[in-house]
């Protein structure tokens, strides 16, 4: 029932969003969206009309409020519109708690880019069964109902998918990662077999690795040191490590070094790497907040020190929720540089060009709170402090830290909203003069 309900809150907050809701921001600068603005003003060869624009900025919105990434939101994103709109007895079925949320998700995702007269056809079809099935059950009815109704050749739909060739990865606890690639189906099985030969090869009554660490050892010997039996080639490695001199001098057993991309790992893994690594810079690290103090240089102008030092701090794109690595990100200036920004690392962050985009065009606000702390403001005024990785604690240890100017104005509450709110009128609230007691 909760899934339903959320399906219809998404489905119908975006429909507002896309048809030009007011924002708070737009009604502070009434000209901040202006439609017939020149797009010379920012930049980039768009402007707020841009449907996919604003729906991609309402996804990334709705990640922030509900701490999930833009991916996955995406996801529920699609499942909500197409139960909204094109399979609403689903819909109707979900609320009422009489199928579940991934059968009705693999509904919309089976159905996607097909006529709405056949995506409802297939509907009909499974719904009955799907009041009792498993969701493994229904996924197979559904695919399989696709196939048999599908307008389009199967061979069309193959070229097709075959533009979405991807290879990703993502992290795994105790400094392991898995590495995903979507390709062809015979590619994956010739590449699957290929490493199984070798890794076969490999197999004696001396060899201690089962063949699960046989198969991956081979895959990431090919790919780095070259297949067995060839010449080995120069190892492509690249990696940036950041190595507490302080925990490698007092805990080498238990400290904890921090990959580039990744996060944490073991401090004697790092010194591995470290061993093979043609050229090591020192990075100077507050112990206690984890903050980036110096990189022994003290130039601050769009230069490779100052790339190096944010490169270090931020680690990828400093939107929330972005993961995407510094080589595939810019320096940005917080404050725009037509504005007074200074090029410094107070200023400056890593955002890839989709959030850059955001800043400039959607009105996404950015403010720098000290070591690398960023507190993000979204169009609707929602509001989201996003942390270095490697940082402890999100200020710096000051007794007299220097005072912020606030994102939001302070808002009163009044005695019609306390009893709106069913607040006990009598109750005082801290911080508000009208109800501390007369000295």
């Amino acid at each position: 029932m909760l899934d339903g309900l959320e399906a219809m809150l998404l489905a119908d907050t975006s429909e507002l969003v896309q048809r030009g809701l007011a924002t708070p921001l737009s009604e502070e600068n009434p000209t901040l969206f202006d439609y017939k603005r020149e797009i010379e003003d920012h930049g980039y060869p768009m402007t707020r009309m841009d449907q996919d624009l604003n729906r991609s900025s309402f996804v990334a919105e709705a990640a922030m409020v509900t701490r999930t990434s833009e991916r996955s939101t995406f996801n529920r994103l699609a499942t909500a519109e197409g139960l909204r709109y094109i399979h609403d007895q689903s819909l109707f079925e979900l609320c009422r708690g009489s199928i579940t949320g991934r059968t009705a998700s693999t509904l919309v995702r089976q159905t996607q880019g097909i006529p709405a007269s056949t995506a409802r056809q297939i509907e009909t079809s499974v719904l009955p069964t799907a009041l009792t099935a498993s969701d493994s059950s229904m996924a197979l009815r559904i695919k399989r109902q696709r196939e048999r109704l599908h307008p389009e050749p199967a061979s069309h739909r193959r070229s097709r998918a075959e533009g979405g060739r991807s290879l990703m990865w993502w992290p795994e606890s105790d400094g392991m990662a898995v590495l995903q690639a979507y390709l062809p189906a015979e590619d994956v099985l010739a590449i699957y077999n290929t490493v199984n030969t070798h890794a076969g090869r490999l197999m004696d009554g001396e060899e201690e690795r089962h063949v699960g660490q046989l198969r991956a050892d081979v895959f990431r010997d090919s790919l780095i040191d070259g297949w067995p039996g060839n010449k080995q080639r120069k190892s492509g490695l690249f990696v940036g490590l950041t190595i507490p001199a302080l925990e490698l001098l007092t805990n080498p057993e238990r400290g904890i070094a921090d990959l580039e991309g990744y996060g944490p790992i073991p401090l004697g893994v790092a010194l591995k790497l470290a061993a093979k690594a043609p050229s090591l810079k020192p990075i100077l690290t507050d112990p206690w907040t984890g903050s980036i103090l110096d990189l022994g240089r003290k130039r601050y102008k769009p230069s490779k020190a100052l790339r190096d030092f944010l490169r270090i701090r931020d680690g990828h794109c400093r939107f929330p929720g972005c993961r995407r690595a510094p080589l595939i990100s810019e320096v940005d200036h917080i404050e725009a540089w037509a504005k007074g920004g200074e090029t410094s690392e107070q200023n400056a962050e890593y955002l890839c060009k989709r959030h850059q985009i955001y800043k400039h065009v959607l009105g996404w606000e950015a403010v720098h709170l000290g070591n690398g702390s960023i507190q993000w403001r979204t169009p609707h005024g929602i509001t989201q402090l996003e942390l270095p990785d490697g940082l402890i604690h999100p200020r710096p240890l000051n007794p007299d830290p220097e005072p912020q100017q606030p994102m939001l104005p302070m808002v009163l509450i009044d005695q019609q909203t306390r009893r709106l709110l069913g607040w006990d009128e009598s109750e005082p609230i801290p911080g508000f003069p009208e109800n501390e007691p007369d000295s």
